[in-house]
């Protein structure tokens, strides 16, 4: 028996075939070999070459070198014998088998940034000559005894990294470990969950050393171990639920940056600030050798990028027992604004310090704080560089914004209108959008 497909039919099957045929030549076009890792130890040679020369890494200038694969060794990920040059990870993964250093520094003033090192015996390790070397915007995690050790190396940065989950079966293990090194400076680092009994920062016959704007938190000693070690300047760290939070055997550490800057913030400080300043009435003893913050903040500590002012970069701090988030600084409508958030109904504050040249830039000294766009209560004072704003409010989610102060409500609710209006057109477009989908 003979069949007949009509001419809609027919049309329809070549019509199904032909976008067949353009989805499986799609997926063929899109189809990417599966990245290689690159196997071995990699050296930067004190002439600038790298051994082996096939190693996944770009030279630019003769002073960057920029990983171009992830590599995975069984000893060591890089050594580094070259002086003043930067290793830039590009996010790549340098991988070990608890053996050897991600990073071994045997040369000075070097960068190491933007690269995730885990899985060896050492993160990174500061070898002969590792002085004025920076460590900056890395991940470093799952390492067998510590993140970070320098030893008998002077005049290193550490910022911005996250140390996490390194050194999580094996005793006397840690985040960073100082020995027998003076005038580092450990800033602005994720500091979590190191050691098997171990520490989050360990200074080990070390002084002058910086140590601010760090979080300390969860770990299963302490967040900072002092072994004969003094004369250290510890401030504006986030100490929190550490079994202990510092465990010492030193004294003349300073655990502040005067008032009303103030110290750290410690999430077992039981005190109280009666006068409404952000910092406790009464210090956080720390132990009975003489180690003792004066001035313990009553939240954490958060800073802010507030950009170039005059060549030269500032922040902006919040202390507040609240969640901060979403922070902007717009130059052009002069503002100000953050969001808060906590558990609902709770009492909670909020004290924002801002350098006095911003102050000056973007009100005249002038200023009006709004909650939810409603001019809020607050107080203020200020030292020789900066303005202290510090307000009280309950909880549910908070918008603060920091405007001019006008001299007038009827000023004050034109430039409401002036950042509203935009915003109402934006939410009428989003919902003509939306009403044209319908159609």
């Amino acid at each position: 028996m003979e069949y007949k497909l009509g001419k809609k039919v027919t049309s329809e099957i070549v019509f199904m075939l032909v976008l067949l045929t353009i989805g499986m030549l799609s997926l063929a076009l899109n189809i990417q070999p599966a990245k290689a890792e690159w196997t071995g130890t990699v050296y930067i040679r004190a002439d600038g070459s790298i051994d082996p020369a096939d190693a996944p890494i770009i030279t630019y200038d003769n002073i960057t070198y920029t990983l171009t694969d992830d590599i995975v060794s069984d000893a060591d990920g890089m050594v580094v014998e070259r002086d003043n040059i930067i290793v830039d990870g590009n996010g790549y993964t340098l991988e070990g088998a608890e053996s050897g250093s991600g990073f071994s520094l045997v040369a000075g003033n070097v960068t190491i940034k933007n690269t995730n090192v885990q899985k060896f015996y050492w993160g990174i390790l500061g070898g002969p000559s590792a002085t004025e070397c920076t460590i900056i915007n890395n991940t470093i995690t799952y390492n067998k005894k510590a993140g970070i050790y320098f030893g008998n190396n002077d005049h290193n940065k550490i910022i911005d990294n996250e140390i996490v989950n390194n050194a999580l079966n094996i005793v006397e293990a840690w985040g960073i470990k100082l020995e027998y090194s003076d005038n580092n400076s450990v800033i602005g680092n994720l500091i979590e969950n190191n050691g098997w009994t171990g520490d989050g920062i360990y200074l080990s016959y070390s002084s002058g050393n910086i140590i601010v704007e760090n979080k300390i938190t969860d770990h299963d000693f302490a967040g900072m171990y002092l072994d004969a070690s003094s004369n250290n300047t510890i401030f504006h760290n986030n100490f929190i639920n550490n079994y202990y939070q510092v465990y010492s055997y030193s004294s003349a550490n300073t655990w502040g940056n005067g008032y009303p800057s103030g110290g750290n913030y410690w999430s077992d400080y039981n005190g109280t600030d009666a006068d409404g300043d952000g910092i406790g009435d009464t210090p956080y003893v720390i132990d009975d050798n003489n180690n003792i913050d004066r001035y313990p903040l009553m939240g954490p500590f958060n800073t802010f990028d507030a950009g170039t002012w005059n060549g030269q970069e500032f922040n902006v701090d919040v202390v507040s027992n609240s969640t901060v988030s979403n922070f902007q600084l717009n130059k052009t409508l002069k503002t100000i604004n953050f969001n808060v958030t906590g558990v609902e109904g709770a009492a909670s504050f909020c004290r924002i310090t801002i350098p006095k040249i911003i102050v000056q830039d973007l009100w005249h000294g002038n200023y009006t704080v709004l909650l939810n766009g409603e001019p809020w209560p607050f107080r203020n004072w200020t030292d020789t560089t900066n303005t202290y704003i510090y307000l009280n409010y309950t909880h549910s989610e908070h918008q603060i914004v920091i405007i001019p102060e006008f001299s007038s409500s009827m000023a004050l609710l034109g430039f409401l209108m002036l950042i509203t209006i935009p915003l109402i057109f934006t939410k009428k477009r989003r919902q003509t959008k939306k009403a044209n989908k319908r159609i």
